[in-house]
């Protein structure tokens, strides 16, 4: 048995749950920035309610409202600089995970003067301000994670991890979720499930890892496998959970080679980030049955799913992505898998040449 568990988030999840644990927030200060997107947090309700609670607490506040699907750094920074402009006290993330990865790395750039090759390299002389997250989405988990995942100027997804950017105070609400379009509530569902199964299967995992991937999986197989419509607000309530249980998984293990492999398919060919994972997870089932025969099988005991059957939920449930990829653009992606922590992440011995094998069958253009 090894466990290896830091999980400093207080997670508040339950209906009403902004509005009644609202009064948590004071204790952070008199003025926030809240970081969101255009209509999401407003669609939601999400907005509104925070709006209520910030209010009521006498919590001065301002806006940052251009964080778009894949964030940029360039936009971070900027909301930093609003940041500390306004004197912010903490940031206040409210979406999916979108806005909630770009809450974190403006809490960086609002306590610290850094341009791109700082936040990576992790030269924060300054602790990051308070990050609050209020979700919206059943996908990400980044409410309990310390990871943000950003699209840097040349375009790459790179992420930075570090527990300094844990959340202090999440709120999930899963009513938030019902604004969501069918295809969009599949894309986060599926991302989920990539979440839970590369962290289960990951050379990282440890008891309480599977336990949480365990926990996941048993919520979202049967939804899945019902399809993503027609969502009764039962069936959100597991979705959510689902999401973070999820996220308490990979902020033990990481993701492995369906999310490193996902990437490129959202920075190029604008895939959901959900659907660009779960386009690898069928074959990295497969792989994990072959390289890790015992957890594929302890997987299907404790799941009640064999891997065929998770196979055939996934595929079932993953919007379809028809793409062809040139030969010298499978190839250029190459050196992308080279040390790659994914790939290393992954059971068994992941190598570059068996990516770029897999890009092939799954995308090679004749």
């Amino acid at each position: 048995m090894n466990i290896n568990f830091f999980a400093p988030t207080k997670m508040i999840i339950g209906s009403g749950c902004v509005l009644t644990g609202g009064k948590l927030l004071s204790s952070l200060g008199k003025r926030c920035l809240i970081v969101t997107g255009k209509s999401s947090a407003k669609a939601s309700g999400a907005l509104d309610d925070a709006l209520s609670v910030l209010e009521e607490q006498n919590i001065a506040y301002d806006i940052f409202d251009s964080i778009r699907q894949n964030p940029t750094v360039s936009s971070c920074k900027e909301a930093g600089e609003i940041a500390k402009s306004i004197n912010a006290d903490f940031i206040l993330g409210i979406g999916g995970g979108s806005a909630l990865d770009a809450a974190k790395a403006v809490a960086v750039f609002a306590a610290n003067d850094l341009d791109e090759s700082g936040l990576y390299s992790y030269n924060w002389e300054k602790a990051p301000l308070p990050v609050v997250c209020i979700g919206t989405t059943a996908g990400t988990g980044s409410e309990v994670t310390p990871v943000s995942v950003l699209t840097a100027s040349d375009n790459r997804k790179k992420s930075i991890r570090d527990d300094r950017i844990y959340p202090v105070l999440s709120f999930g609400d899963a009513k938030y979720t019902a604004s969501l379009s069918d295809f969009f509530t599949r894309s986060c569902a599926v991302d989920a499930l990539s979440h839970s199964i590369e962290s289960y299967f990951s050379k990282s995992a440890n008891d309480v890892s599977r336990m949480f991937a365990i926990r996941s999986c048993e919520l979202l197989l049967p939804l899945l496998e019902k399809g993503a419509e027609n969502l009764t607000s039962q069936d959100r309530d597991s979705l959510y959970l689902a999401s973070v249980y999820a996220g308490y998984a990979i902020s033990v293990t990481g993701t492995a080679f369906p999310h490193a492999m996902g990437y490129f398919l959202s920075e190029s060919y604008d895939i959901p980030h959900g659907s660009a994972c779960a386009v690898f997870l069928s074959d990295f089932l497969l792989w994990s049955q072959r390289f890790a025969a015992d957890d594929a099988k302890n997987f299907s005991i404790k799941t009640g799913y064999d891997i065929e059957e998770v196979i055939n939920i996934v595929k079932k449930t993953t919007p379809t992505v028809d793409i062809r990829i040139a030969d010298s653009d499978i190839d250029a992606l190459y050196p992308r898998w080279i040390d790659n922590k994914g790939l290393l992440r992954s059971p068994g011995s992941f190598l570059p040449d068996d990516a770029n094998a897999l890009l092939i069958k799954l995308f090679k253009h004749y």
